[in-house]
């Protein structure tokens, strides 16, 4: 029988919008029953202006006290020396309060894993000063283990961080596929996909542009749909600039279950992003068989390959993202093939493959002494740790259902 290990997550609450807790939840429904798991939020709803529209927004002083209680009994059971730590952080104010955890985590001298996020590389406010960004890297640099996503970030962690690549793990976010696929060969009409933060980062505003300049044939005959949280208005606002209200569907954030049935509905999604960490909603687009059209930042290109898998674009360039719309609009069977080629490829980021491994580093994290947290793990995933696939796992071609 297996040693049982107190794992503590640290993040984002688990229905906050996002990425981050879309991972972190299925972590929790997927590991082993030796492995007891509780997380704590450090935050309920976004209060910055980047992240969610003004009605949608957190108020400052709750989340405060939130992040505050969190640090509270974080550090009770830090105390308690009985748990391992997991600690999910992204750029900026993630990183802060974050790092304030991990500087707690390290000078008790605890056990735990540091798992980056971030999309972008410029991890601090401009206007932190130096001598709190060496203290903040300092608690991240004491963890047993930083978990990255792509090669690009491992890369870019190592150096940044000053990481030796001893202590990092590259870990891929994870695929939950769907045991059947959605028949896509008989449809009129073409329906193209967003999920995500609507704003500029995920390139969303190129997007809606990129459609308006459709041709009268393709675009008449297509919808998008966006659906997520950040500056709906603004994308409402550019679709009746554009003349395209008609032709767009634009929401709020949704849930999994709908999540689920407009992945289903969709032919095509888009995801024309200037910066990724690894984004859940390309993973999840392309478990249902849904071709793709993207962009190869924070290290995509590493699993994607153009016209093979995907359609890979150049951020920010309008046209470029019209043009392939415009073909694969026209082209079904293109479609159909980029869809099962990338279903496949993601088939390698299996939910059950990652948490085999996230089991065995918390199981390696949880036999060392806290007295002595990096020891004990000088083995543990070395042989993972040069390329971005976590596993193989074949997919039967034909495992289509009518949706």
């Amino acid at each position: 029988m297996s040693k049982t290990i107190r794992v503590v997550s640290v993040g984002p609450a688990l229905d906050v919008q996002g990425g981050v807790s879309r991972v972190i939840c299925m972590i929790k429904e997927h590991l082993p029953e030796h492995i007891r798991f509780r997380h704590i939020a450090t935050f309920t709803r976004y209060t910055g202006a980047a992240e969610t529209h003004s009605s949608d927004r957190g108020n400052w002083l709750v989340q405060s006290l939130i992040f505050c209680g969190a640090v509270v009994r974080i550090t009770f059971l830090a105390l308690c020396r009985r748990s391992v730590f997991h600690v999910h952080f992204s750029s900026r104010g993630s990183l802060l309060r974050k790092g304030l955890i991990c500087i707690i985590l390290r000078t008790l001298r605890c056990r735990y894993a540091v798992h980056s996020h971030a999309a972008g590389t410029d991890l601090f406010h401009a206007w932190f000063p130096q001598s709190g960004r060496r203290l903040v890297l300092w608690g991240i640099r004491g963890a047993g283990r930083v978990i990255v996503l792509t090669q690009f970030w491992y890369d870019h962690y190592a150096t940044s961080l000053d990481v030796s690549p001893s202590r990092m793990l590259l870990l891929p976010n994870p695929a939950d596929l769907p045991s059947c696929l959605p028949d896509r060969t008989h449809r009129q009409g073409v329906r193209l996909l967003f999920l995500g933060r609507i704003g500029e980062r995920k390139g969303a505003f190129d997007l809606i542009r990129a459609f308006a300049a459709l041709p009268d044939s393709i675009r008449l005959s297509s919808h998008l749909t966006l659906a997520g949280d950040g500056d709906v208005g603004a994308a409402q606002e550019l679709c009746a600039q554009l003349g395209c209200s008609d032709l767009v569907t634009t929401s709020s954030w949704v849930g999994v279950a709908k999540v689920h049935q407009l992945l289903a509905e969709s032919d095509i999604f888009m995801l024309p992003s200037h910066a990724e960490g690894m984004a859940m909603s390309l993973v999840e687009a392309m478990s249902w068989g849904l071709a793709v059209v993207t962009t190869g930042v924070g290290g995509a290109g590493e699993f994607l390959e153009h016209r093979r898998n995907s359609m890979l674009v150049k951020p920010g360039d309008v046209q470029e993202i019209s043009e392939a719309i415009s073909e694969l609009a026209c082209d079904p069977e293109l479609r159909l093939r980029l869809g099962l080629a990338g279903r496949e490829t993601i088939s390698r980021f299996g939910i059950e493959t990652y948490v085999v491994k996230l089991s065995g580093l918390y199981e390696a994290l949880g036999t060392t002494t806290p007295s002595s947290p990096s020891a004990g793990l000088s083995n543990f995933g070395q042989n993972n740790n040069t390329a971005p696939f976590i596993g193989s796992s074949a997919i039967d071609r034909d495992n289509h259902c009518e949706r």
